[in-house]
């Protein structure tokens, strides 16, 4: 089992621009996937912060590859809804294996339109256009343009991957239901594909729970590797998740 693909996974975008009209409730929800006796586990949390919002992810390996080290991951975002879709602020990531660490800080000048940070203690300034994203962002407007009824999936985006931009684009592959963790449910399905690459990650998005993402598939070498939402928990009980506010 090839675990460097699945961390590889939550490292990867797929997004929408979307009308933010109102937030996605606070949550911390957990997946996993199992493969020749190892599990990666991750949990995915959203907070609010007054204006902003904060997007986070944890996640490791455990199971007999423990035995040749630390599998880790762990990323943060701070975003700004707007009327258009959103203003990134910040980004924080940490990938650890046994033979590396990496690390990438940035923050994001949009008077200048420059992402500015240190990616393995070596600093960059790179150009970004209006509205670029990065995982934990894209991940959050695909939620909302779904709810919203604005997806367009003939966009292209502009996506901070640590120290460099890339360019990918989006299909809705149409609705399905799906057994999960949390019962049957009907989702929607995304897919998200690089010029350049034949690698397709596909998510599954349920219109019961503010549309999260309930599966991930990361497709690669004939390969398919499965995250599966196992547990999930809202901090705003006020709002229904099968009837968001309006």
């Amino acid at each position: 089992m090839r675990w460097h693909y699945l961390i590889l996974m939550l490292c990867l975008p797929g997004a929408v621009q979307a009308n933010p009209a109102t937030a996605i409730p606070p949550y911390t929800a957990t997946y996993e996937a199992q493969a020749f006796g190892n599990r990666l586990i991750a949990q995915s949390t959203l907070s609010h912060d007054g204006e902003n919002l904060h997007m986070a992810l944890e996640a490791h390996v455990s199971g007999f590859l423990r035995l040749l080290g630390r599998f880790e991951f762990d990323r943060d975002a701070v975003f700004r809804p707007e009327t258009n879709g959103l203003r990134l602020l910040s980004t924080r990531s940490t990938q650890i294996t046994p033979r590396r660490e990496r690390r990438t800080e940035t923050r994001f000048d949009w008077d200048a339109s420059r992402a500015r940070g240190q990616h393995n203690e070596r600093p960059f300034d790179v150009a970004v256009p209006p509205n670029t994203v990065d995982f934990l962002s894209s991940l959050y407007l695909t939620m909302t343009g779904l709810r919203d009824g604005a997806f367009d999936p003939a966009i292209r985006l502009s996506i901070l991957e640590r120290d460099r931009l890339r360019e990918y684009s989006l299909s809705l592959e149409g609705r399905e239901r799906i057994n999960t963790a949390l019962g049957r449910m009907e989702t929607v399905r995304v897919a998200r594909k690089s010029d350049d690459s034949d690698v397709e990650l596909s998510g599954w998005f349920a219109p019961d729970l503010h549309y999260l993402p309930v599966r991930l598939d990361y497709e690669a070498d004939g390969q398919v590797f499965r995250l599966e939402l196992t547990k999930l928990e809202w901090h705003e009980p006020l709002i229904s998740p099968a009837n968001p506010r309006r």
